[in-house]
């Protein structure tokens, strides 16, 4: 399965310019169009025009869509140097602007290479309980990802006060260890800022940047493991760090958001 199938992003008969349907297997938690979503979808649009990796992207969430609206995805690419292009996408639908997207893209010989932040010991996936999905609209996107929870809970009966949670999730055809799929685990900080305070809350993501480092080896069983760190909560803004790694130990990408976080409602959850 590729990233534009698993998106459902379709092409337009402008490379510059994808559409992104909204339908019921891209939403999250209120039924509006997951970031992470929209986010990996920019990134992807990005990919195919340039023809580069994306190294670096980082996006800004501006408003919210909801089925059966349709995201327009247009793309600029602002530099087109040697080794990077530095490019932005703009989703919209119509003059309401949804999400945007800036982006460094490719990649050069270097003869110094490292990686020295290690993987956490943690136990494997089949080891971990499975996470039930939460929210006032536990269905959508959630129904497509795969969670075992490792380090921490979401809820009032157990929680991580260390601001430590660390999730294993995995989607078809191993899809969260693409470019695209790496968007979206790393768009799960407000989980993980509910399992530090131990409260019902619910969180939307402000911006989110994604640090690429290196694809996931060819062998790689589709599992992520998403280190969430949790750096600060304050004035209902929310802060933290999000390292992604395959199971063999190789780190895929780093990531770093800020959500709005608030109480759920009555009846929520």
């Amino acid at each position: 399965m590729t990233a534009q199938d698993f998106l459902g992003l379709v092409p337009t008969d402008r490379p510059d310019r994808w559409r992104l349907p909204v339908t019921d297997t891209v939403t999250g938690g209120v039924g509006q169009l997951f970031g992470g979503i929209a986010f990996g979808a920019a990134v992807t649009v990005l990919e195919q025009l340039t023809a580069k990796p994306v190294a670096w992207a980082t996006a800004q969430f501006l408003s919210n869509a909801f089925p059966p609206e349709e995201l327009d995805l247009d793309a600029t690419v602002v530099v087109a140097g040697h080794n990077f292009n530095q490019a932005r996408v703009v989703g919209h639908v119509g003059d309401r602007e949804v999400v945007s997207v800036l982006a460094a893209l490719g990649a050069k010989r270097f003869a110094g290479e490292g990686t020295w932040r290690v993987m956490p010991l943690v136990a494997p996936p089949e080891a971990c309980a499975r996470r039930a999905a939460f929210g006032p609209d536990p269905g959508g996107l959630h129904t497509r990802i795969e969670q075992r929870i490792v380090e921490g809970e979401w809820g009032n009966e157990a929680f991580s006060p260390a601001g430590v949670c660390r999730v294993w999730m995995r989607m078809a055809d191993g899809f969260a260890a693409t470019p695209a799929g790496l968007a979206v685990v790393a768009d799960f900080l407000p989980l993980g800022i509910r399992s530090a305070l131990g409260r019902e809350l619910f969180g939307s993501s402000l911006d989110n940047t994604v640090r690429y480092v290196q694809p996931a080896p060819a062998d790689h069983d589709g599992w992520v493991l998403a280190d969430l760190q949790v750096d600060a909560v304050q004035h209902g803004v929310g802060h933290g760090t999000v390292h992604l790694w395959s199971g063999d130990g190789t780190l895929l990408a780093v990531a770093s958001q800020t959500c709005s976080m608030r109480e759920l409602r009555p009846g929520e959850g």
